[in-house]
């Protein structure tokens, strides 16, 4: 007999997704650090009129919800997550150039579920700029706009134009660029689900944008260890302040817990390096926390979204 809570939904899903709903699915393939313990209800919703029903079921019997996306950003503790986790790995993968744009403008709508190099390569394709700042990250769109990625050169927020997307409390939005708030790392998008964005691009030179990329990305590799899973940036940087240097300056660089270790190339990256937890990166990043702030006064944030509640996390003793 299954000791799953949710069991007794399991024909519903089935006669609804068929093998687009998952039961007991461990999440570990479908987030970047490969770690983490199985969501009780995993779907793969295509339509709006799917992550509706989805929605109602999950109110109808008090389930928990809680979107994945790709999983580039997150980390899923070893106990896993309870209730339904929604992938959009099979959603709102449109991407469309809209007639009319502005001169000298082109606003292109794309799906939440396209993945940022795949509207920037199709971007390249056109000989549109504005996507440059995105090179070399990976994700959804929809979780670009989550979590405002962005680099140095520039985030989502700078070329949204429209969002339409589904409140989990107040159902669908479609709001203009200043109808929304962005900051660094931030968006008022959350706690929804990203259907589509359409984005004010301009016309280029396709070789030259191409030169911009290729340039962009070798500076990543140049400065962020890519050769093992990560979340990328594991904390947010602050006004004043890196993160990265102040964990190296903590003396933290090449700090092992298991099979998890803090980058000798980039202290701000906590490495999977084959047989690491979700236990092993939870107690780098606590211990991060400590040190950095015994040494410099200062509360690291994390940019890492932790899913799931371990209680087996071990707190860092402070010295």
């Amino acid at each position: 007999m299954s000791t799953n809570r949710y069991s007794d939904l399991f024909p519903l899903f089935l006669q609804k997704l068929g093998d687009r709903a998952k039961f007991d699915a461990p999440l570990a393939p479908y987030v970047a650090y490969n770690v983490g313990g199985p969501a009780d209800i995993l779907v793969f919703p295509t339509t709006e009129e799917e992550l509706i029903w989805i929605d109602q079921i999950a109110k109808q019997h008090q389930v928990p919800l809680t979107v994945i996306g790709t999983g580039t950003n997150l980390l899923v503790v070893d106990s896993g997550i309870r209730g339904i986790a929604i992938s959009l790995a099979h959603a709102f993968q449109e991407i469309e150039q809209i007639p009319h744009s502005p001169e000298n403008r082109v606003w292109v709508r794309c799906g939440g579920g396209v993945l940022k190099p795949q509207l920037l390569e199709w971007a390249i394709h056109k000989g549109l700029t504005g996507l440059e700042f995105s090179s070399g990250v990976p994700g959804t769109i929809g979780g670009g706009i989550y979590m405002n990625a962005g680099t140095k050169y520039g985030c989502y927020g700078d070329i949204l134009k429209e969002l339409r997307f589904y409140d989990f409390k107040n159902g669908f939005k479609q709001l203009k660029r200043d109808e929304l708030h962005f900051s660094y790392r931030e968006s008022e998008v959350r706690n929804s689900l990203v259907i589509w964005a359409t984005f004010e691009l301009k016309y280029g030179n396709a070789k030259d944008i191409r030169a911009e990329v290729d340039r962009i990305i070798q500076e990543r590799a140049d400065k962020q260890p890519l050769d093992y899973p990560s979340c990328g940036s594991t904390f947010k940087n602050g006004p004043n302040y890196s993160s990265g240097r102040l964990i190296e300056k903590a003396g933290l660089k090449g700090l092992k817990v298991g099979g998890a270790e803090i980058s000798t190339k980039h202290a701000n990256f906590i490495l999977n390096k084959g047989n690491a937890t979700a236990k092993d990166i939870l107690t780098l990043i606590d211990i991060i926390k400590v040190r950095v702030h015994e040494q410099f006064g200062v509360n690291l944030e994390c940019e890492v979204c932790v899913l799931g509640d371990d209680l087996e996390r071990t707190k860092p003793e402070k010295t």
